[in-house]
């Protein structure tokens, strides 16, 4: 280990106790961090920047106009309700398949066009 370097025993918990609770509880909440960390679409929208969730947004907005506002950009997945989780997941699926529907990354001299 390098010198000044502390050992990894979980960060969240570094400086302050965890809280008391019954075994029943711990239990529960447990699952309840293992079903988020199984959920694809929570981790991935929530892992991604702003810009991604604010062209995720716009393709939702475009497919159901009003359903976001652009002081939302930025908010975990957890924040919106289910119908419009639904719609963040549709728009997250459409892009995917952009995605394959793509060959490559194009070269910026492309741009450039023969005569």
């Amino acid at each position: 280990m390098n010198a000044g370097a502390m050992p990894f025993n979980n960060a969240g918990c570094a400086d302050v106790q965890p809280e008391k609770m019954s075994g029943e509880e711990c239990f529960a909440r447990f699952h309840q961090k293992l079903k988020a960390t199984q959920n694809g679409a929570l981790r991935n929208f929530n892992k991604l920047d702003d810009n991604f969730k604010f062209v995720v947004m716009t393709l939702a907005n475009r497919n159901e106009p009003g359903a976001f506002k652009s002081d939302e950009v930025g908010r975990p997945f957890e924040y919106f309700d289910q119908s419009r989780r639904l719609l963040l997941i549709k728009a997250m699926n459409e892009i995917a398949r952009w995605g394959e529907i793509l060959p490559r990354r194009f070269s910026l001299h492309e741009s450039v066009l023969p005569e």
